[in-house]
């Protein structure tokens, strides 16, 4: 796996990222979370330390999920995020 800086941070990521958009389950109909965190291990096992999610991804399903698949690791990866005034008004209801 190639690794680069991410901008002016200093911290090293993958320059393939995990995006978790689809393990949020709910704009990709039904998931396994069980086949969700296998993918993520392997994500990990293949040198991946850069995951992509959003609280509005499965309204925080990927974000648990993701959580578990890490586990002891959380400390070993980069995890971006992002949020929006209309996403977050709609977790908060």
């Amino acid at each position: 796996m190639w690794y680069t800086e991410l901008g002016k941070s200093r911290l090293q990521v993958s320059r393939i990222g995990f995006g978790c958009a689809a393990i949020g389950g709910y704009d990709y109909g039904a998931v396994d979370d069980g086949q969700s965190v296998l993918a993520i291990r392997a994500a990990l096992d293949g040198g991946v330390n850069f995951f992509d999610t959003a609280a509005v991804y499965g309204f925080g399903h990927s974000e648990e999920v993701l959580s578990r698949a890490l586990a002891n690791e959380r400390h070993d990866v980069v995890i971006a995020t992002k949020r929006s005034e209309e996403h977050t008004s709609e977790l908060q209801s």
